[in-house]
């Protein structure tokens, strides 16, 4: 697999010569918009060949990381995730300490803050949907938390410490445990 070129999420491209129907073409500015309450969305916007005025924008649905990077043909494309779950947890903390440099550090802040609340999800979820118990379950993400709390607080580049030990986690939930199973009272 070839190697992504990710570009600066603080960064807008403008693409000049952008089909604007059929036979006309124009400018079109591709950026990132971030809220840090919200997440990330990809935005586009193209100026009016006719009028020479900007259109509204088009923007995607928010997710909790949106990047953009160039493929082969030089096109801007887009990868969106959450980071739901813990191998998830894992994928997004990687990919964010090996491209730290296109993020801001109010973006860093809100990764370390995204991640620590999903993690807690994850541990709910686990114990609930997985049968695991908290006691069992919580050093295993006990060190992981404060090391979030850590890089929240200094804004420093700890994702390279933010792995979860998955096949441990998987190990603390009962075989064959289903919490959706229907039990039959007998009503005398």
């Amino acid at each position: 697999m070839n190697a992504k070129k990710f570009i600066p999420t603080f960064e807008k491209v403008e693409v000049s010569n952008y089909p604007y129907g059929f036979k006309l073409r124009t400018t079109l500015f591709n950026y990132i918009e971030f809220d840090e309450k919200k997440g990330y969305r990809h935005c586009t916007q193209t100026i009016c060949p006719k009028t020479n005025r900007l259109n509204k924008p088009k923007k995607s649905t928010y997710s909790q990381l949106v990047v953009r990077y160039y493929d082969e043909n030089n096109h801007i494309k887009t990868l969106h995730t959450d980071f739901n779950g813990d191998t998830e947890i894992n994928k997004g903390a990687k990919f964010i300490n090996d491209n730290i440099e296109i993020f801001t550090n109010q973006e860093i802040k809100y990764f370390y803050s995204c991640i620590l609340s999903m993690s807690f999800v994850d541990f709910k979820s686990t114990c609930i949907y997985g049968g695991a118990k908290p006691e069992e379950l919580k050093p295993l993400y006990a060190q992981f938390w404060d090391t979030c709390k850590e890089g929240l607080n200094s804004g420093a580049n700890l994702f390279h410490l933010l792995q979860l030990d998955t096949e441990a986690i998987d190990s603390k939930k009962p075989v064959n445990y289903n919490p959706f199973t229907v039990k039959t009272i007998e009503v005398i």
